[in-house]
């Protein structure tokens, strides 16, 4: 038994969300031959011209020209982390937006100190972690 529901988006796109409601997996003795789910399963359907807009943004991905864009940000957000976890970026300790900035200045020059004293001492960036996930998506090229 196939269920068929039509949905909106957080942007309120319609979407069209089919619940599988296969008769074993609702009898709880034979659950567990059927999958380890606790709840339904349920494919999502997104409209035509949605698809094809993320497909187009799929492709965009991998050109040279976006991943050097997005190198750029992952730098970017790189250093926003690096500030958050070991300066306290996240939380001005003074009140008022002149002493807040000023600490925020203070803190990227930090920033810029640990990493000249990092590349001085040719410390290597960490690695991004990679999923067990991601791990088995094929290489690309």
């Amino acid at each position: 038994m196939t269920e068929q529901t039509l949905t909106v988006d957080l942007l309120r796109s319609p979407e069209i969300v089919l619940v599988d409601g296969v008769k074993c997996v609702q009898k709880i003795q034979l659950r567990t031959a059927c999958t380890r789910a606790k709840h339904e399963r349920s494919l999502l359907f997104r409209s035509q011209a949605q698809h094809e807009a993320l497909q187009t943004a799929r492709q965009q991905q991998i050109t040279p020209e976006w991943k050097k864009e997005y190198d750029r940000r992952a730098g970017i957000e790189g250093a926003i982390s690096q500030g958050v976890r070991a300066f306290g970026l996240r939380q001005a300790r003074y009140l008022g937006q002149t002493k807040a900035h000023l600490q925020n200045i203070l803190t990227a020059a930090a920033i810029n100190v640990i990493r000249i004293i990092a590349w001085l001492n040719e410390i290597p960036h960490a690695k991004t972690r990679t999923s067990h996930f991601a791990r088995l998506a094929p290489t690309p090229g």
